[in-house]
């Protein structure tokens, strides 16, 4: 083991291990999650020949704290990576520091959070306010913290929040999986706004039905990835102004659960409508081995094609989950996509195992299986399957 891969292991051991001590005595919660990384590409080298990170190994950690006092809670939640090869997986991001006031059925909140809008599994339309941690995970679902004001009140049935979000946080990329080209580092914005945005919800509760209804409007997190025409070399992002119309909601039936995504706005000057429609089913069939089973099924549809969020325009995701062992040791989820237009096919395997009350498991292996060049999204990943491997220890 290489000395500074050592030296930040102890560091990260040490920080760990003292500060959490200390902290609850002030605290009421304090807790750490400290993990061994490791990341392998199948192949040497992407599709374009630039980048030639096959395999690093790296340490990251996740601290979190909070405290309450008569109506005020503080909460805590410093995430910290650093890799061996990629030089820009080699940050930390503060995914909350905020304190929330509560008074009666009112709530002011103010600093940095995570917020987490949507219902589905594959890939989460409504879920608007935070920029992806695509370092983290390329399948969008882990979220960099975003600085906020916001005032909610409570209802009969749920509750009406709203949203100052004052700074927009560029996307950051990692060298590899590469996106078809490396990507600059100087982003362009559409009239050359960079703010981060309004936004609205309700959310609301009646018996075996949960929804929302959201607004937003601001920079959109996502860019587009456009050739640069000083550096045909580089791709450029470019982001959009948007405005969004969300709803999202589950319904409990008694053998499945129906859920939606659906958002329609304007950007470009042009108005779009994207959805995610799903069902889960629970099986027993296995239940001598597994005490749950549940089956997911989800169509993607986004008309902007191409000018899209993500890759999902006219997709199918198919997939399963369930947890097995003894008290619900180990975890598997499986999800795989069939795109329509470009007969385009994508796949995910996560595996969690937890080896004791401080240790666990887990690893990740993603593939794309075929994509034409038509398909520019999946197209530019193809050749970027790879394994992520983490052992943790949590206290």
């Amino acid at each position: 083991m290489k000395l500074h891969t050592l030296f930040s292991l102890c560091c990260l051991g040490l920080f760990g291990t003292v500060f959490p001590v200390a902290a609850t005595s002030f605290f009421d919660s304090a807790s750490v999650d400290l993990a061994a990384t490791a990341r392998y590409y199948v192949h040497e080298k992407d599709r374009n020949k630039t980048v030639n990170n096959q395999f690093s190994h790296g340490v990251k950690g996740e601290f979190k704290f909070n405290k309450s006092s008569r109506g005020v809670k503080f909460n805590t939640h410093l995430f910290a990576n650093w890799d061996s090869a990629d030089e820009p997986r080699r940050y930390y991001d503060f995914r909350e520091a905020n304190v929330y006031v509560s008074q009666d059925n009112l709530k002011f909140g103010l600093g940095v959070d995570t917020f987490f809008w949507g219902v589905s599994e594959s890939i989460n339309i409504a879920n608007v306010l935070n920029q992806a941690d695509i370092m983290e995970s390329i399948d969008g679902k882990v979220k960099l913290g975003q600085t906020f004001v916001s005032l909610s009140n409570r209802v009969k049935n749920g509750y009406i929040s709203v949203y100052y979000l004052p700074v927009f946080r560029e996307q950051a990329y990692p060298e590899r999986p590469v996106y078809g080209l490396p990507v600059s580092e100087y982003a362009l914005f559409e009239k050359d706004k960079k703010n981060g945005g309004i936004a609205a919800r309700g959310l609301f509760y009646i018996d075996e039905f949960e929804f929302a209804l959201s607004f937003f409007k601001g920079t959109r997190r996502s860019p587009l990835l456009l050739q640069s025409v000083a550096n045909l070399s580089v791709r450029s992002p470019y982001y959009l102004q948007t405005e969004n119309f969300i709803f999202d909601g589950v319904y409990l039936l008694d053998d499945f659960t129906v859920k939606l995504e659906l958002k329609t706005g304007k950007e470009l000057e042009h108005g779009f409508t994207a959805s995610n429609l799903g069902l889960e089913y629970p099986s027993y069939a296995f239940s001598e081995y597994i005490e749950e089973v549940i089956f997911i099924a989800e169509y993607v549809f986004d008309d902007r094609g191409e000018q899209g969020e993500s890759h999902g325009q006219n997709d199918i995701f198919l997939g399963t989950k369930f947890d097995f062992g003894h008290s619900n040791q180990g975890s598997v989820r499986f999800l795989y996509s069939y795109d329509f237009d470009f007969k385009s096919e994508y796949a995910e395997l996560s595996y969690e195992y937890r080896l004791s009350d401080y240790f666990r498991f887990k690893s990740k292996f993603t593939k794309v299986l075929s994509a034409p060049m038509e398909d520019k999204r999946l197209f530019a990943l193809s050749d970027e399957e790879f394994f992520k491997l983490s052992i943790h220890y949590a206290f």
